[in-house]
């Protein structure tokens, strides 16, 4: 199922929705559980596990930023959205191809990316600068170790 939101679809979030939203994160994340559509004559439908995972991180992505956009992303990408997608500049993604850090192929004189290669470079990326910012944080602890003595 595809949605897609126009100018004139669109959903404006005002800041109770994003406190609801940052509510039920909190609470499924406590309690590990499951997304339910319940249905004007009181039956329950429980989520496929893919829809509730796509849900689930709207509402985070709700929850931490204040907004989301949800779209639906083609298998081929080019370097320019390829490069839009991991958040750098297109020679950085070039260069990156050319050393082999991501996989490519060349579409003519085009070089192309799959969409699953991108997500899971980003994924890589996150995961780098996740384990940075946890030695950052141990360095600062250690510092301030030391300042207090």
């Amino acid at each position: 199922m595809a949605v897609i939101a126009n100018t004139r679809d669109r959903i404006a979030i005002d800041r109770a929705t994003i406190e609801e939203a940052q509510s039920a994160v909190q609470q499924e994340g406590a309690q590990g559980g499951t997304l339910v559509i319940r249905h004007p004559d009181g039956t329950e439908h429980v989520l496929p596990r893919g829809i509730e995972r796509v849900l689930m991180n709207t509402l985070e992505a709700l929850a931490t930023n204040g907004s989301v956009s949800i779209g639906q992303m083609p298998e081929e990408l080019t370097s320019t959205v390829a490069a839009d997608v991991l958040s750098v500049s297109r020679p950085t993604l070039m260069k990156w191809a050319k050393d082999g850090d991501i996989p490519s192929f060349m579409v003519g004189s085009h070089r192309r990316f799959h969409r699953d290669d991108v997500l899971s470079h980003r994924k890589k990326l996150a995961s780098k600068r996740q384990t940075a910012f946890e030695k950052l944080r141990a360095l600062d602890a250690e510092l301030e170790e030391q300042f207090e003595d």
